[in-house]
């Protein structure tokens, strides 16, 4: 047990023999835009209840994710929250939102498949949430260094809180899944922790607490992270030119690393009173940081069903529901040099075909879902076959989309993957260039590239490429051989993920920098706490300054090549529009 002298007991029943039953709160933080439900916080929560500590606790799942854009979208119809996007003024801009979210929802007489209304609508919408992340992420970056907030802006808060607040858990982990959600769990990290008087309007005023509680985080965002054990020792924060180091200690008990499962369970069972066997566990004893190797379920044709059902799908801003699911962890060719997300999973593991089609009928007889998001790092020929395969076996009526790497798909399994409900594929693409594609660790070859984009538009699968630019040693006559192959997919590929290359931390790039042409790697200054982003220089090929100027030169003629430049982001939306029978 830590000594740490911060560690409150848990409540017990009024009968001293009898522990009460732990209340578990998992939360899926601000600030990304909702168009699906989370799947982190509804696989540990049916881990939870499924594990053997699940008679002794109750779980409940918490979208202050959807929560708050909801709150923003309540308050700006009552004009407690004025917002003018362009030259709107706050009325007509609360008018604009509203009826951007309703048309993403599917309400109203509008077509949500009439393309130049979607677009008008995205552009609204996706402003909208850069706009409204941008203000509360500096307000919640100023209520971590004790700087004053407009009082509406606190409010707004604390009432985004009010439902974990009425539900008094002992445990609230939260499941940081984007680097942008840190700086808004912390500052409700702090809300919670330094709650005493907050009373609950809906009961006759009767205050919730104070009550004692422990704060986990976890989430992909820890997984790829060298050292996450820093944020229980110092986190810079910075508004504006102001930066400063706060402690941490006082915000988060535990960061629970890698896979969630085995370290939340431990966690729990130990009345949250951990020790060394706590899986992936890292926390403060006796002045030090502790951390404890992680370990996964190893066998996932074990795990049950994901639980959705305090998160219902059809809420969130989509007319109809997509659920994610993940049928396999981590990544089976792992070899790219650019990447970190091999980090996220011990290894790679697959459910059996027959079980992961098992269960996604299952979710949607329970949830009413028809759509489907495999977001597994990818899905190989062989597997795509073999889902394919027990779907039509079963005669089931889904639609998926699913990531993919351009190798080895033939003609013939993309006639049998939209037969069985495939309808959009998201490629790793990257570079035209044979010899970036090489240094990349990519496996692929352009020609073949092109081939398989082809087979899949002609089977009726339409194509999302992810492009990055600037990779090191890449020169202008490669980068513009992309731009030409991009304009040459023009017919078969519905949607680009444009992207500059970034130096990340653990990379194969940054382990080995001078292999891929960089002479120094450059500490960012402005880099936030989770970042694991490096600026860097380059002995050969286009410079840092040369790869941006390049790069905003290219984005009109990228934007030219794609159906919307919202599908990139709205990924949920695009697999509806490649759904349909009626092409566009």
């Amino acid at each position: 047990m830590p000594a740490d002298s911060d560690c409150h007991p848990i409540s017990f029943e009024a009968d001293p023999g009898k522990q009460r039953r732990l209340r578990i709160a998992l939360v899926f933080p601000p600030a990304v835009l909702p168009t699906s439900a989370p799947l982190g916080i509804a696989c540990l929560k049916a881990w939870l209840q499924s594990a053997s500590v699940g008679a002794g606790i109750e779980v409940r799942n918490f979208d202050l994710n959807l929560a708050y854009f909801e709150l923003a979208l309540g308050w700006l119809g009552a004009q407690r929250l004025r917002m003018s996007l362009g030259k709107s003024d706050f009325q007509t801009t609360a008018q604009k939102v509203r009826a951007a979210i309703d048309f993403f929802r599917g309400r109203g007489s509008e077509s949500f498949f009439d393309l130049n209304r979607y677009n008008e609508h995205g552009a609204i919408y996706t402003r909208f949430g850069l706009v409204l992340n941008g203000l509360f992420d500096s307000f919640a970056r100023k209520m971590l260094l004790g700087a004053q907030v407009p009082a509406p802006a606190s409010r707004f808060f604390e009432d985004l809180l009010l439902p974990i607040k009425s539900f008094q858990p002992d445990l609230v982990g939260f499941s940081i899944l984007f680097s942008q959600q840190l700086f808004f769990a912390l500052a409700l990290s702090k809300l919670l922790k330094t709650s005493s008087e907050v009373r609950d309007p809906k009961n006759g005023g009767v205050p919730f607490g104070p009550w004692q509680m422990k704060i986990a985080f976890g989430g992909a965002t820890f997984s790829v992270m060298p050292d996450p054990g820093r944020l229980l020792t110092s986190v810079v924060v910075q508004v504006g030119n102001v930066k400063e180091r706060i402690d941490p200690s006082n915000l988060i008990d535990y960061i629970v690393a890698g896979e969630g499962e085995k370290g939340l369970e431990a966690l729990v069972a130990s009345r949250l009173f951990p020790g060394d066997s706590s899986p992936g566990l890292i926390y403060r004893k006796e002045g030090k940081i502790c951390k404890n190797p992680a370990q996964g379920v190893r066998d996932l044709n074990t795990l049950p069903l994901p639980d959705f059902s305090d998160t219902p799908p059809h809420r969130y801003h989509s007319p109809e529901p997509v659920l994610p699911y993940l049928s396999s962890r981590g990544c089976p060719w792992r070899r790219c040099a650019f990447c970190t997300h091999q980090r996220t999973y011990l290894d790679y593991r697959e459910e059996r075909a027959e079980v992961a089609v098992q269960r996604i009928l299952e979710l949607q007889r329970q949830y009413g879902a028809t759509y489907f998001s495999f977001v597994d790092e990818m899905l190989h020929p062989e597997r795509v076959g073999k889902i394919s395969a027990q779907l039509l076996r079963k005669n089931a009526f889904v639609r998926f989309c699913a990531y993919a790497r351009p190798k080895g798909f033939s003609p013939g399994l993309f006639e049998k993957a939209h037969g069985a409900g495939l309808r959009l594929l998201l490629w790793g693409v990257e570079s035209a260039s044979r010899r970036v594609l090489d240094l990349m660790g990519k496996g692929t070859d352009p020609a073949e590239v092109k081939t398989i984009l082809e087979g899949a538009h002609a089977a009726g699968i339409w194509n999302l490429l992810f492009v990055m630019f600037g990779f090191p040693t890449e020169t202008s006559s490669e980068w513009h051989a992309t731009l030409d192959f991009l304009d040459s997919c023009r017919t078969c590929a519905q949607a680009l993920s444009r992207s500059r290359f970034l130096l990340l931390e653990g990379s194969k790039v940054f382990l080995d920098p001078q292999r891929y042409g960089i002479s120094r790697i450059i500490e960012r200054p402005q880099r936030d706490p989770v970042s694991i982003a490096y600026d860097y220089e380059v002995s050969e090929g286009l410079g840092l300054e040369e790869a941006d100027a390049l790069f905003k030169r290219s984005l009109p003629r990228l934007s030219g090549i794609e159906r919307s430049r919202w599908f990139a982001q709205l990924r949920e939306h695009m697999l509806l529009y490649a759904s349909r029978d009626k092409p566009l």
